[in-house]
């Protein structure tokens, strides 16, 4: 199989030896194939997001991507750390459109289940002159499926023995004369586990009796040092639909709408969490070289505090609403083509942490260009430029790319510059708030200035067939990148008095330098063997303690070996053996703070008629921390689980 990938961990495992050549949009905002888009971008396919037997966007990416790591933050709710950044600073897409709410400057990654997803595509780095505010360092969208077949009907059952988790999940597509539709349905079910102790009792008893009879003892092992004792269990419940008319060979109308519900089940109250999206999309194009998009989307996200009693704990906790209208319009010159783009968004939130429980709105208006210049056959050069305003603060940012690629015989090398931008948020603005009832106050700043962000990457990568005796028999992929991000006005909280009371203020400081090389090695062979190794190595300076660059890692890599092939009509075996490690944290308690390696073995058998089995020991080596914190692998040992799909239109041919 001719792997055309920038990332060579992108390599999928199947058994053709031709595929055609994969078209991302994430980076250009255009489709553009993969081996001639100028930036650095990451495909995941369905098939990988298969072999990794993934419950949710948490589990996929960290099998996947070296230098991404998930932890938790207060109240259990997951965090991100990508490279040197923080979840704000990582803007997650779905179909290309924005998720409103944040929980400790993250979105709800629950919300993005992976039953019905075609792609994922990621690009590192800066990306604001396409995507506006939070692309500071990086975009990770999310695609749906496009079902072409008249019609398709699967249901999934998954269970795994870590928190006796069931996830279930239903999908439904018809494709008739002028109509297309994808249906979805999801629901997780996770009991609460308690994770063991850094010393068991037996540990504790000899150390107190060596120390009752004065001898030399371990004073460590009376210390716990866990952040974290139990997780909580949880629900969800996510539906979603998609609907497409295809009025004329010229213009195509879709429309989606979904919802999704989370209750994280604690000792003493129940949180909930409602997301509401909606939305309509149309694109017309009058010649093949002109094409217009227009669209409207619409999400909003709830979160509440119940009591045993049923009784809310305020009387609203939190409602984040987003509009957000867009037009695009793409014009080909030639070899060449120029975009033209334009968004409004209205993001309103009301919450009890704002003083006097009101609420505060922010406009974001938007226009932006980009030119996709091919000198020549080998030469590509793509240049972006964006304004952004912010009314509630009256900021203005104002943001640039320049990338190329130039192609010779045997190697690609590309070079991007770009600068991004997050704006404050309206919590960082107009936050007031008793942080637990403690007299510890978080108080907002009206006056914060952007997050301002400038990278720089190099990379070089080749792709080859290999042909023996003149077949073709593989193909092997290698990319190397080097980066550098410069980070600057940080938004982070200082320690401030309010009144009598301590608290804290939210506040523009010196930012943070990140220095890194990412790896990327993929081999495959025609006999349905595949070989990826992906490391990753960063370096920063600058303010990254008590921060959300708190836990940077300076090494850390994943890898996999996978094998397919079909054994007879009624039979087909998937297997894969995968892992990832990650180095000690640059800064931290070393006590406490560690390295670790993980593996994992995948079967998925496919049988007769669209019925498929999937096996999976995750964890094979027993791995455990010493203690539980919020950025160490929160995993008790080996967890073992069993899945079951099936394709119904398979079963009623």
């Amino acid at each position: 199989m001719l792997a055309h990938h920038v990332y060579a961990e992108s390599l999928p495992v199947v058994e053709d030896s031709v595929q055609l050549e994969p078209v991302v949009v994430t980076a250009s905002h255009t489709p553009k194939s993969l081996k001639d888009v100028p930036v650095v971008t990451r495909l995941i396919s369905r098939q990988d997001i298969r072999m990794a037997d993934a419950t949710n966007i948490q589990d996929l990416l960290t099998q996947m991507i070296p230098g991404l790591e998930f932890g938790f933050a207060m109240t259990q709710e997951t965090s991100l750390h990508m490279s040197g950044f923080g979840g704000n600073a990582i803007l997650f897409l779905v179909d290309g459109e924005r998720m409103a709410g944040e929980t400790m400057d993250n979105v709800d990654y629950n919300r993005m289940n992976l039953d019905n997803v075609g792609r994922i595509e990621m690009v590192k780095g800066a990306s604001s002159a396409l995507y506006g505010s939070n692309a500071v360092g990086g975009v990770v969208n999310i695609i749906s499926r496009e079902n072409l077949e008249p019609w398709t009907a699967n249901a999934n059952t998954r269970f795994s023995t870590f928190g006796q988790e069931w996830r279930n999940g239903v999908n439904f597509s018809f494709n008739k004369a002028k109509w297309n539709s994808q249906t979805s349905f999801q629901h997780t079910k996770i009991d609460p586990v308690d994770l063991p102790k850094p010393h068991s009792s037996e540990e504790i008893a000899i150390e107190l009796m060596k120390k009752a009879q004065g001898l030399p003892y371990d004073e460590s092992v009376f210390e716990d040092n866990s952040d974290i004792s139990r997780l909580h269990g949880q629900k969800t419940y996510n539906v979603k639909q998609r609907l497409t008319w295809r009025a004329s060979d010229r213009l195509t109308i879709t429309g989606r709408g979904g919802y999704f519900f989370r209750t994280s089940e604690r000792d003493t109250h129940d949180y909930h969490f409602n997301g509401y999206s909606a939305g309509m999309k149309g694109r017309y194009a009058w010649e093949q070289d002109r094409e217009l998009e227009l669209s409207y989307a619409f999400d909003q996200y709830d979160k509440a505090n119940f009591l045993p009693s049923g009784a809310r704990t305020h009387d609203h906790d939190y409602t984040n609403r987003q509009h957000v209208a867009h037009a695009l319009f793409t014009q080909s010159l030639g070899r060449n083509s120029l975009l033209l783009g334009a968004d409004y968004m209205s993001d309103y939130l009301t919450t009890y942490q704002f003083l006097d429980n009101t609420s505060h709105r922010q406009d974001n208006i938007d226009g932006y260009a980009q030119f996709d210049w091919n000198i020549t056959d080998q030469l590509n050069v793509v240049g972006s430029i964006r304004y952004d305003y912010f009314s509630a603060s009256s900021n203005k940012a104002l943001t640039e790319r320049l990338a190329l690629v130039y192609k010779l015989p045997w190697m690609t090398l590309r070079a991007n510059y770009a600068s991004g931008f997050r704006a404050p948020t309206l919590k960082e603005m107009y936050m007031h708030f008793d942080m637990g009832n403690m007299g510890y106050m978080l108080i907002g700043n009206p006056e914060l200035e952007p997050e301002k962000s400038h990278n720089f990457n190099v990379a070089i990568d080749r792709t080859q067939r290999i042909r023996k005796g003149g077949v073709l028999d593989g193909s092997y992929s290698v990319m190397l990148m080097g980066y550098c991000n410069l980070f600057d006005k940080r938004i982070t909280t200082i320690g401030h008095p309010y009144e009598d009371l301590p608290g804290a203020l939210y506040v523009n400081e010196d930012g943070v330098n990140v220095w890194g090389v990412d790896l990327c090695l993929g081999y495959v062979m025609d006999c349905g063997l595949s070989l990826r190794y992906n490391y990753s190595w960063l370096h920063e300076t600058g303010n990254v303690i008590f921060s959300q660059f708190s836990q940077p890692r300076s090494h850390s890599m994943t890898w996999s070996m996978a094998y397919a092939h079909r054994f007879s009509r009624h039979y087909a075996l998937d297997a894969a053996i995968s892992g990832r490690s990650l180095g000690k944290p640059q800064s931290g308690d070393t006590d406490v703070d560690q390295g670790y390696t993980i593996w994992k073995l995948m079967l998925q058998h496919h049988l007769w008629r669209g019925i498929h089995l999937n096996t999976a020991i995750d964890n094979i080596f027993n791995f455990k921390p010493r203690a539980y914190y919020f950025s160490s692998p929160l995993t008790t040992g080996t967890a073992v689980s069993v899945g079951l799909s099936v394709d119904i239109d398979r079963l009623c041919p």
